[in-house]
């Protein structure tokens, strides 16, 4: 299986020990807008990425996945990746539980110590990281980054491209919209309406927020 990796920063380290767990047949080629200086990545050819190389290598990969924390970035290049109609695939972590009835759609990583239980819908392009749980029939919109260690119980849903913070713990039934930001440690027990910085315990809108600034993660 040969991967194709979009990105070098933190969060591709974590995916891309998340590829190497499943197996020892497997060649990584990471695709990185400069030349990352960190060592973790000595053993990984780096491509530049640009349009042009990634097509130099569309009939040598099978499989792509973008490994970016940033929601904006990561929408705009798993885009990038389906216009051109190249595979992009979830990771799972094997470490990771997720139901057999859970669905999770493409481009999407789920890493060690998750857990996304019975009837839940994750959409495209989200980082469900480390410990988080996501109980029953909650429903995850695209480019959601759900951060570690959060809890989210049944039936709770989340709005696209929304990024809940470290620690996160948000009641039954509770609706996030889109866009928004929910601070580190913060204890949801009502509905955020859609671009909402919220924070706190429990959790208080500070402020909406407009669609541009949502890339800052809290």
């Amino acid at each position: 299986m040969k991967w194709g990796i979009i990105g070098t920063g933190g969060h591709s380290k974590v995916v891309l020990e998340a590829i190497k767990s499943f197996g020892h047949y497997i060649q990584i080629t990471c695709f990185s807008k400069s030349l990352p200086n960190h060592p973790f990545f000595l053993p990984y050819p780096i491509v530049l990425d640009e349009e042009k190389m990634i097509h130099l290598h569309e009939n040598t990969i099978d499989s792509w996945h973008v490994a970016i924390g940033d929601i904006s970035i990561r929408e705009k290049k798993l885009e990038q990746l389906e216009q051109k109609k190249l595979i992009i695939s979830s990771i799972i972590h094997k470490n990771s539980i997720v139901s057999p009835s859970a669905t999770i759609d493409e481009g999407t990583f789920v890493n060690a110590g998750a857990v996304v239980n019975a009837s839940t819908r994750i959409g495209r392009g989200c980082i469900i990281n480390t410990s988080a749980s996501i109980d029953h029939d909650c429903m995850i919109g695209d480019f959601v980054n759900i951060g570690p260690g959060s809890r989210l119980a049944g039936h709770v849903s989340v709005g696209t491209k929304t990024e809940i913070g470290t620690g996160v713990s948000v009641a039954p039934h509770v609706k996030i919209g889109k866009g928004c930001i929910i601070g580190i440690g913060s204890v949801v027990v009502k509905n955020i309406p859609d671009f909402s910085l919220a924070y706190g315990v429990p959790a208080q809108v500070i402020k909406l927020l407009e669609d541009k600034q949502c890339k800052k993660t809290i």
